[in-house]
């Protein structure tokens, strides 16, 4: 017990007096900015298929919402007697659908804010990684987003994950 609680001591003094080095730190940035980039693609298509349903859940209600009006221009006085039951159906299904269209929008909005976070931090990590790799010489002269991609310093990644995040948002 004492000896690996010894051991553990200097493991931690060790990793205080000999921090990573850079190389080491690129691949910790590296496995990292993997993760991003997963956890944004899969926030990405999650995106799209809840913009998706939003769509269809707004192109029924306009469908209904039509036939509603239609009903309501047969007679200047109102809805005629021998429709208003077909009519009052119509409009309590259009009634009803509008608070899970609310809720399907309000639920894009927070997902697009949470992908947009991600993709920032995607971002985020990729500048870090960009200029540990350049302080390293490992990238060509012309460091420009998506010139060192060759790399494997995730360069030019960000700017994809960014205009996709950024293209969803449905608003």
């Amino acid at each position: 017990m004492i000896g690996s609680a010894v051991a553990m001591v200097l493991m931690i003094a060790v990793n205080i007096l000999m921090p990573p080095s850079a190389e080491e730190q690129l691949q910790a940035l590296r496995a990292e900015l993997k993760a991003q980039r997963s956890a944004a693609d899969s926030c990405r298509a999650a995106l799209g298929r809840e913009q998706v349903a939003l769509f269809a859940s707004d192109t029924r209600l306009d469908s209904l919402r039509t036939e509603i009006e239609l009903y309501e221009s047969l007679d200047a006085r109102g809805v005629p007697t021998d429709s208003y039951a077909v009519y009052l159906e119509v409009f309590e299904t259009y009634n009803a659908g509008i608070p899970s269209r609310v809720a399907a929008a309000d639920s894009l909005r927070i997902h697009w804010t949470i992908c947009r976070a991600i993709t920032r931090e995607h971002n985020s990590l990729a500048d870090s990684a960009r200029g540990l790799a350049a302080g390293l010489g490992l990238l060509a002269e012309d460091s420009s987003p998506g010139a060192g991609a060759g790399a494997g310093a995730g360069a030019g990644a960000g700017e994809a994950a960014t205009a996709d995040a950024g293209g969803t948002s449905g608003q």
